[in-house]
């Protein structure tokens, strides 16, 4: 007999809690490149973003402001990014990494992407075929989930 969703959403976050624990924020403070999780996360938005406002990093990272101008302080007393005054409008800062940024930000992904490739080696062409295959399909799904209305409706029946 077919697992139902309820057994099978379980498994599925157990799992995602495994790998979440083994590939998650904590990896970063384990590999001793001198980075917090929460400054690796922020020079992978920057990446992302590339030149980008205060406020938008704020914003994409969902943390005040106040709190990203700490991070960045910290970032940019390192050497790992720089605050620019923006060409059309003086008033605003732009924040971009700086070459060292960059290196630093290939150096964790390269570890990162190592354990995956130690990881999906473990499995078979066909299965890992299907993993990935479904986790794209998974991706698809989530980024057009509407995830406030899904929270009011669990609010809702709690």
């Amino acid at each position: 007999m077919a697992e139902d969703i309820d057994t099978l959403t379980e498994r599925f976050d157990r799992s995602l809690s495994v790998l979440a624990h083994h590939f998650g924020p904590h990896l970063v403070n384990r590999m001793h490149v001198g980075l917090t999780a929460g400054q690796f996360f922020t020079l992978h938005v920057i990446q992302e973003e590339g030149r980008c406002k205060v406020s938008q990093l704020a914003e994409k990272m969902e943390v005040t402001p106040s709190a990203i101008t700490v991070m960045l302080d910290r970032l940019e007393s390192h050497g790992l990014v720089t605050r620019l005054r923006d060409q059309e409008d003086r008033r605003v800062v732009v924040i971009e990494l700086t070459a060292a940024g960059e290196a630093k930000l290939k150096q964790v992904e390269r570890v990162w992407r190592n354990l995956f490739r130690h990881c999906l080696g473990q499995l078979d062409a066909g299965e890992l075929s299907a993993c990935i295959g479904t986790l794209e399909s998974l991706a698809q799904i989530a980024a057009k989930v509407d995830v406030d209305r899904i929270i009011q409706e669990s609010a809702e029946g709690a």
